[in-house]
C-alpha cells in the first residue's frame, strides 16, 4: 500500500512539475525578444515600447581579423515595428524555439547562424541556437517569414542572406 501511495505521489509531483514552464509562459507576456544573425547583427525588440534597436558589430572576420588593440566598432540603428509585426515576430520566434526547424544541409560552423531569445521579465528566458545551417533565411517557411518581416523594416543591413553551397 505504501508503494502505491509513494508511486502515485511521485507521478503527481512529476506531472505538475512538467507543466510549470508552459503555464509560466502563457501567464506572463514577453518583455524583450532578441535575434542574433551571423554573430554580428543583434536585433532587440521590446514588447512595451515602439522602438527596437539594431546593433551591427564590425569585429572582422576569420580571414581579416581586427588588428590587435583595435576596438570593435558598433553601429546602432533604431527601428520601429508595428504591434502586429511584433506579435508576428514573437509568434515565429517562439515557434522556432519550441519546434526547431530541421536543415537539409550542413555547413561549417562559420556559415549560417541564428540565435533567438525571448525574455519573460527577469526570471525566465527561452533560447534557441541554429548554427552551421548555411543560409538561415531559407531554413524553413518560418525563418523565411521572419526574415521578410525584418527585411521590410531593416534596410541595407546584412541579415544572413547567403546562397546555399
Amino acid at each position: 500500500m505504501k508503494r502505491v501511495i509513494l508511486w502515485s505521489l511521485s507521478v503527481l509531483v512529476l506531472s505538475s512539475a512538467c507543466k510549470q514552464p508552459a503555464d509560466l509562459v502563457s501567464s506572463q507576456p514577453w518583455s524583450e525578444l532578441t535575434i542574433f544573425s551571423e554573430h554580428d547583427t543583434q536585433i532587440a525588440i521590446y514588447n512595451n515600447t515602439d522602438t527596437s534597436v539594431v546593433k551591427v558589430y564590425h569585429n572582422g572576420s576569420f580571414f581579416s581579423p581586427l588588428p590587435k588593440g583595435e576596438k570593435v566598432k558598433v553601429d546602432t540603428i533604431k527601428v520601429f515595428f508595428t504591434k502586429t509585426e511584433k506579435d508576428t515576430i514573437f509568434s515565429l520566434v517562439n515557434d522556432l524555439i519550441l519546434h526547431p526547424a530541421q536543415t537539409k544541409m550542413f555547413c561549417t560552423e562559420y556559415v549560417g547562424s541564428l540565435d533567438l531569445m525571448v525574455n519573460y521579465g527577469n526570471q525566465f528566458r527561452q533560447t534557441a541556437k541554429y548554427s552551421s545551417v548555411c543560409n538561415w533565411t531559407t531554413l524553413s517557411d518560418k525563418t523565411r517569414r521572419l526574415h521578410d518581416i525584418l527585411r521590410s523594416r531593416i534596410k541595407k543591413i546584412y541579415l544572413g542572406e547567403k546562397d546555399p553551397l
